[in-house]
């Protein structure tokens, strides 16, 4: 098992592959991997209009986001989607997709795996003051982003907890139990599965 403390010192800012705008790469598989050869990438992009997002063949990816009126993607000759604030989103990366944004800039949460080799889960626990969850995913890697708030997070039954505060996320590489929990104030949490695909 490997645990990553990472907070945003440790987060890097970089343009999209496109070059249309910046993003802030929180993690990336294997460590230091570009744009075309990662296993997963975990980021936060600002949108400040409306634009065509980078195509990524062979990548799932899942967007949630975080800020700003709701925005429409259109993936061309395909569908239309609105997004809903703090809702998981997952469409192919390899598809032609224009963002609209409804008025206001946006911010983003993404997350984006190789199809080939993993596939992607994202959910969102709002935890009240008090309040704890307990995750039993059967995936390689997870992780956990404090969005908002701070945490407690306990690890196979641990007495030792790690404090996650706001924009703090941490990774842990193995098949375990995962407590976190809301002891000082209201919070809410990304989570991430990472499950190795099977044939």
């Amino acid at each position: 098992m490997q645990i990553r403390h990472l907070r945003p010192s440790d987060y890097r800012v970089m343009p999209w592959k496109n070059g249309l705008g910046t993003t802030t790469e929180i993690a990336v598989d294997p460590p230091g991997a570009g744009l075309d050869d990662f296993s997963w990438r975990l980021s936060i992009a600002d949108l400040a209009a409306s634009g065509p997002f980078s195509t990524f063949p062979g990548i799932e990816r899942i967007i949630l986001q975080t800020e700003g009126e709701p925005m429409e993607l259109v993936h061309e000759e395909r569908c239309r989607r609105r997004l809903a604030l703090l809702s998981p989103y997952r469409f192919d990366g390899a598809w032609p997709t224009h963002g609209e944004l409804g008025g206001t800039p946006a911010r983003d949460f993404n997350v984006m795996a190789r199809r080939a080799r993993l596939r992607p889960s994202a959910g969102v626990h709002s935890l009240a003051r008090g309040s704890r969850i307990r995750l039993c995913l059967a995936a390689e890697t997870q992780i956990v982003h404090a969005f908002r708030g701070r945490v407690a997070i306990r690890i196979d039954g641990s007495d030792t907890a790690t404090d996650l505060l706001g924009s703090e996320t941490l990774i842990v590489e193995g098949q375990v139990e995962i407590e976190v929990a809301a002891d000082v104030e209201e919070a809410v949490v990304f989570v991430v599965a990472l499950e190795g695909s099977r044939p």
